[in-house]
């Protein structure tokens, strides 16, 4: 017999289950790979590059250390590769200072809870990653926390003016407003307005009283030379007060590094539990870092970036013009704007991929060896479930056709089900109508006539035949 614990747990995953999200142990969730990569973060195909491989393993072979370091930053671990990577990181970025982190989860959860303080406000966007939104929770600020709608101007412009009114410490500049977005938001795969989003806290917030933090988990490695990410290719670098690269998307490894002035460094080290309590990053993973940045760094590197540019707009426009003449509620992929004033060759390699039917569309996908995964409601909002394809630096013109033939092979069937369902419904309809109309010729209707008023009686009401 199940303890009441366990019994709670399962309800909870049935009404998972009930309500269509998809609920795994992982046990038999390992997905099969013959086909292409059209779905990871794998941004750069470096995951699978046999040459960086390689040079990794000629790398780390020469190094004196390889394991971990047997402690956090602040007990045994701080070893001079940390320090040094974090000095390359400064330079390779040109930021103030850098801390690294063991992922960018932990990078967020330990900024949030401990950098906002009383009397300070937040202002993000809805859609937020939830590594932001659960240091927020933590947050000394945590009562002042204030969302606006996706990527909308007007929406921060009437927010940043609510949170001025309400926090007068803020409006006479003795208490900071932060701004939480992403660069490029993995579900969606839309930018953050960020000029305009610097040109309304510049215009806005008393001098200084202003603190944009941008997220860019899944910008950084893919824009400006080098990869060094979308707020550089901006030319905001100066205009940004904190900055987040990841490690486990473009980069292929793990880890993370925040970009932050020296007094928010030393703060977060000091106070951020994240960073506090948790063992640091291995050898070999610095090693494998480092290899990483070499080998984006050269040659190689803007290649992967231009070729990754290159398909992301061949699939949009080959995926658009194959579906004009699907239903949208079938397929569709919603139109996203480019900020204006961004530069020309800023593209995105995220497509969401909207569908009535994304876990029917999913397993369909999976069974021919692609590793696609339902975004179905109440993860998303009704009316937009999905699935979300990423495009990859080493993806083929041939591999993106295929898989839009895939796509409206299953269309063509799913639009076949819903004729053959209207037709089985049809003769039900059609009868249903028949007898409606013979009952009413059954109706047999008559008027008596007395003086000052007409009475018309319907028999078949009377049940009178």
């Amino acid at each position: 017999m199940s303890t009441p614990l366990e019994a709670v747990l399962e309800k909870a995953l049935h009404e998972r289950q009930r309500r269509s999200i998809p609920v795994t142990d992982l046990l038999d969730d390992v997905l099969p790979s013959p086909a292409a990569d059209l779905f990871s973060n794998d941004y750069l195909s470096l995951c699978t590059d046999p040459r960086l491989r390689q040079t990794f393993l000629d790398n780390v072979s020469q190094e004196p250390l390889v394991f971990g370091t047997g402690g956090s930053r602040l007990m045994s671990g701080n070893a001079p590769a940390h320090l040094e990577f974090e000095h390359r990181m400064k330079t390779f970025f040109r930021a103030p200072a850098a801390l690294l982190f063991n992922s960018g989860y932990d990078a967020n959860v330990a900024f949030w809870h401990s950098i906002p303080q009383p009397g300070d406000a937040v202002i993000f966007d809805e859609l937020v990653h939830a590594s932001t939104r659960d240091g927020l929770l933590a947050s000394r600020a945590r009562m002042a926390l204030y969302p606006f709608l996706h990527n909308s101007i007007s929406s921060l412009r009437d927010t940043i003016l609510h949170v001025m009114r309400a926090h007068h410490g803020i409006s006479a500049g003795r208490a900071t407003v932060f701004i939480a977005v992403e660069s490029l938001y993995s579900m969606d795969g839309d930018f953050a307005p960020l000029p305009e989003i610097v040109r309304l806290v510049d215009e806005l917030l008393p001098v200084g009283c202003g603190h944009i933090v941008v997220d860019e988990a899944h910008s950084t490695g893919i824009y400006d030379s080098q990869g060094r990410g979308l707020v550089t290719a901006l030319g905001l670098e100066k205009r940004i007060d904190t900055v987040l690269h990841t490690f486990g998307k473009a980069r292929a490894l793990t880890g993370a590094v925040l970009l932050c002035s020296p007094v928010v460094r030393k703060y977060i080290i000091n106070y951020g539990r994240p960073f506090i309590f948790s063992t640091s990053l291995s050898h070999s993973t610095i090693c494998a870092l480092n290899t990483c940045f070499d080998y984006v760094e050269n040659p190689t590197g803007a290649e992967l970036i231009t070729s990754l540019h290159n398909l992301s707009r061949t699939f949009e426009r080959k995926l658009t013009a194959a579906l004009r003449s699907t239903p949208a509620h079938i397929l569709a992929l919603p139109s996203r704007l480019t900020p204006l004033d961004f530069p020309s060759d800023i593209v995105s390699p995220i497509f969401p991929i909207l569908t009535s039917a994304p876990i029917s569309l999913a397993k369909f996908l999976r069974d021919l060896g692609y590793a696609a995964r339902p975004v179905p409601y109440p993860v998303v909002p009704r009316g937009q479930e999905r699935i979300r394809v990423v495009i990859h630096a080493r993806n083929t013109e041939e591999e993106l056709e295929e898989l839009i033939a895939r796509l409206l092979e299953w269309s063509s069937a799913m639009q076949e089900a819903e004729r053959g369902e209207k037709e089985r419904d049809a003769p039900a309809a059609e009868v249903a109508g028949k007898r409606k109309s013979e009952s009413a010729k059954d109706r047999i209707p008559f008027t008596i006539s007395l003086p000052g008023t007409t009475l018309r009686i319907d028999l078949s009401v009377l049940n009178l035949r």
